[in-house]
């Protein structure tokens, strides 16, 4: 269907609203409580519109194109009613920067915002450099409120893992409310009281971990005000690129958008952004990534101890300790999250280089716990994480290391060579029915972190070995002959662990996440239940 907006003609979609026309044709149109994830709410009446036939000044968000309509959407009339309506939803939000005088050249020298407990203005909001009021305030020429802003002084909710709450920076928009019921079913939160003592909230008065919440982060990811927040990102600022690619968590391979500011990790969303993905995707990611004890350099044992050491040294020392051990007393392990290009080097070493059939692949079981028994007569490993006990790591003569995170196994290794993962990595996965998806590097790895097939093939060469000279991770796949992969975008539904985080995994490589991500103890695990 054909019509005109602003002089100009457009055609509309069949069930297409003339905001998501307008939008479509690049014609941009005030709004605030509508998001493409969310159905048509027509609640902050920012998006009015001027319509040839129909009485007043109709929502935009609501109302259905049609052929032949003319619609203006830029008038004096309407900017002035937009920015009216845009000083009301302020008068309850922390707003003198929107408006200030001097409000340029503090910008100009104080760039950033401020940490601050309380947000009290911009200069101190963590979510400045994304705001969508202050690019509405920008937009609409906000300049001055007719009365004096009211500031709630709600102290911040820090008691939840994960989500800080500010509730002074609330404008009451719904959205939050809204994506819970359209991902979830139900919403663990809602709006409570009426009138001047309205907020959002789960009932009663619980916490969201006693109302049953999924973390699943989507409330955060459609705040416009910045008043639901990631407690580890929400410092970090605008990210300066993002890059898709596929969550190895767990064998769920969802589709994630890994958001890096500098090379380093900030955040990350799902690429489909119509469906949830699970607590450890959404909030463990980037605190993993970013772990203070994260392995950043080789090392090597002397005595009692592990010494930092080049790569040549480390390579050197791991190829003398191995070539005692070839035949059957070798073996080299990793788990269900190595990579198809992993696998193939790791194949390639054993058989071609240590002349053994040990190659192992640990499968984790449903909470991500892989474990390993080692055959008989194996005195020398090369391992990707921490999946033996104790009794059979003291029984090596030679143990090699590569890992992300410090362990039982790292401590008591010959070498430790420090792993890169996650999106710090180029390959491919297997998802849990077995199709290949894409990893793309979306960061850079800490320190001197190398993917695991770079290091094993180096120390191939190291002892001596041809045919491990590859220079990529494509260059891998297409020696291993992995086929194309596609990210797991369209999903019928979320997995699991995102609907109930009771049936997320607990470990990567053989840690406990727990201990790296702290927040995760929080939330129940198994049977421990939620609230429906």
């Amino acid at each position: 269907m054909k019509l005109t907006i602003d002089g100009k003609p457009v055609t509309a979609r069949e069930g297409e609203t003339v905001l998501d026309c307008a939008l479509r044709h690049d014609i941009s149109i005030p709004h605030l409580c509508t998001h493409p994830d969310l159905p048509a709410f027509g609640a902050c009446r920012l998006c009015v519109v001027e319509i040839d036939g129909l009485k007043g000044l109709p929502s935009s968000c609501t109302t259905p194109a049609a052929e032949g309509m003319v619609v203006r959407t830029d008038t004096p009339e309407l900017n002035d009613l937009r920015r009216g309506t845009l000083e009301l939803i302020m008068l309850e939000h922390p707003s003198a920067c929107l408006v200030c005088d001097k409000r340029e050249l503090c910008e100009k020298y104080r760039p950033a915002a401020d940490k601050a407990g309380c947000t009290t203005g911009c200069h101190t909001c963590n979510n400045k450099a994304v705001c969508e009021v202050r690019q509405l305030s920008e937009s609409l020429g906000l300049s001055e409120l007719p009365v004096a802003p009211f500031y709630r002084a709600m102290p911040v909710e820090t008691s939840d893992p994960f989500i800080d709450r500010d509730l002074n920076l609330c404008i009451l928009c719904g959205r939050c409310v809204r994506i819970c019921k359209a991902q979830h079913g139900s919403a663990t939160i809602d709006f409570i009281a009426r009138g001047g003592e309205t907020r959002i909230g789960p009932a009663f008065g619980r916490s969201l971990v006693e109302a049953g919440c999924r973390f699943c982060g989507s409330c955060v990811d459609v705040c416009p005000t910045g008043c639901l927040a990631d407690r580890f990102s929400k410092w970090y600022g605008a990210a300066d690129s993002a890059v898709e690619t596929t969550c190895t968590l767990c064998d769920a391979a969802c589709a994630i958008r890994v958001h890096s500011a500098g090379g380093r990790c900030v955040r990350v969303r799902p690429v489909d952004t119509a469906v949830p993905i699970c607590v450890l995707g959404r909030f463990a990611t980037v605190p993993l990534l970013r772990a203070a004890g994260r392995l950043r350099a080789p090392r090597v044992r002397h005595g009692d101890a592990l010494r930092e050491v080049g790569w040549d040294a480390a390579l050197a020392a791991a190829a003398e300790k191995l070539s005692a051990h070839t035949g059957e007393r070798f073996a080299i392990v990793c788990d269900g999250s190595a990579t198809l290009e992993d696998r193939h080097v790791f194949r390639a070493f054993a058989e071609d280089v240590m002349k053994s059939g040990h190659f192992i692949v640990a499968e984790p079981d449903a909470r991500g716990v892989a474990t390993v028994d080692l055959p008989a007569g194996v005195t020398a490993a090369v391992v990707t994480g921490d999946f033996f006990d104790p009794a059979q790591l003291d029984a090596l003569e030679a143990l090699i290391v590569l890992d992300c995170l410090g362990s039982d196994a790292s401590e008591r290794a010959d070498v430790v060579f420090p792993a890169a993962v996650l999106s710090e990595i180029d390959g491919t996965c297997v998802d849990c029915g077995g199709t290949p998806r894409p990893l793309h590097k979306a960061c850079e790895p800490p320190g001197e972190a190398r993917p695991d097939w770079r290091t094993v093939a180096a120390l191939a060469r190291a002892m001596g070995a041809e045919g491990f000279d590859f220079e990529s991770a494509e260059a891998v796949a297409r020696a291993a002959g992995v086929g194309p992969a596609a990210l797991w975008v369209e999903r019928d539904e979320a997995p699991p662990a995102a609907l109930d985080p009771r049936k997320r995994r607990t470990h990567f490589r053989g840690h406990r996440l727990a201990e790296t991500v702290p927040a995760l103890e929080h939330l129940p695990v198994g049977d421990e239940g939620l609230e429906s």
